[in-house]
């Protein structure tokens, strides 16, 4: 083990993994397993599992001696499934993740370190494609934001990420646990009510895990509406007018993006030439994105594969502004 990991042994505090799962069937057996292969003296898991794909059935046969495994039912929800799952928990810190992720010894210690050594209440790492899905060019693109995002975090992050995260039990329960309603944004409510009780969360930037990266334009179009909706709309709640405003200009300039060429720019040369400027800025950035992966470990089989990333950088504005339309209508805006 790591010298900067928190040592360990017999007296270890229980460490409750909770993992809700719904129509996970093609990653949960594989996700069980590296939980139970973790070395950590002391883990629970406690599943919430369901779905119309056999996610309960597989979980059953797969789970870890011990584990307690509880049926996810329909319209439930990822909240509610969390909920469910922390009352039936006994750890003294509470890990999160997702179930179309692997966890490792590594990862996994190195995002409890902190607080096991008594420093934080509450921890994040980061994340990382399968292997099985390096050489995915949709996959590289995004990698290559995240890893961009990763490396420029600072010490303390205003939000869990959810498929790799950690908090002490009692501060958990202090601020609610996930009894607060939320159809969509489990992280970015917890993250709130965990910042609004006067606590941090502390990013651990060398912990990443392996998690399920979207592999189809389709499905990255409705994770990314997802996610913008996640920080508009609890903005707007909160009125937290910083998210929203980044959001909104986010959201404007992906439509500013589609329109310009599809308008044929009105027929302005000062349309187009802010156009093309902004288009070169986000290309060079792409270009740095890519660069830096690429000295973290990104390597696709045909270089003429990186050229996609041009289009999904298409598809992301188009999902930016999708989000937002999304965002308005009533019967859509907190869908998962």
């Amino acid at each position: 083990m790591n010298t900067d990991l928190a040592p360990f042994g017999d007296s270890a505090p229980r460490v409750s993994i909770l993992l809700p799962a719904w129509n996970e069937a093609e990653y949960i057996q594989e996700c069980l397993a590296s939980i139970r292969r973790l070395r950590y003296p002391d883990v629970e898991l406690v599943l919430c599992a369901g779905g119309s794909d056999g996610t309960l059935e597989r979980a059953r046969r797969a789970a870890p001696p011990g584990a307690v495994i509880l049926e996810q039912r329909p319209g439930e929800g990822k909240q509610r499934a969390l909920q469910r799952c922390l009352e039936r928990a006994t750890g003294d810190v509470i890990f999160l993740t997702d179930a179309d992720c692997v966890l490792d010894d590594e990862t996994f210690e190195r995002t409890l370190s902190p607080i096991l050594r008594g420093e934080e209440v509450a921890t994040t790492g980061s994340r990382r494609p399968l292997e099985s899905q390096r050489d995915h060019p949709l996959v590289a693109y995004q990698w290559s934001h995240h890893l961009w995002m990763q490396r420029t975090m600072p010490q303390y992050v205003e939000t869990l990420d959810g498929v790799n995260a950690a908090v002490r039990r009692d501060v958990l329960e202090e601020v609610g646990g996930f009894r607060v309603p939320a159809p969509i944004g489990t992280d970015y409510m917890l993250s709130r009510q965990l910042r609004g009780a006067g606590y941090r969360i502390r990013f651990v930037p060398e912990s990443q895990v392996q998690t399920a990266y979207c592999t189809t334009l389709a499905e990255y179009v409705r994770q990314r509406s997802r996610w913008f909706r996640n920080r508009f709309l609890y903005g707007l709640h909160y009125r937290n007018w910083r998210e929203v405003g980044g959001h909104l200009w986010a959201a404007l300039t992906g439509l500013g993006m589609l329109a310009v060429p599809l308008t044929g720019g009105l027929g302005s040369r000062l349309l187009w030439g802010l156009w093309l400027a902004a288009l070169g800025y986000l290309v060079l950035s792409q270009v740095r994105f890519t660069l830096r992966a690429r000295r973290e470990g990104l390597r696709l089989p045909h270089p003429w594969q990186y050229g996609l990333f041009l289009a999904y950088m298409v598809v992301g504005w188009a999902a930016s502004g999708w989000g937002l339309v999304e965002s308005l209508l009533p019967g859509r805006r907190w869908r998962w």
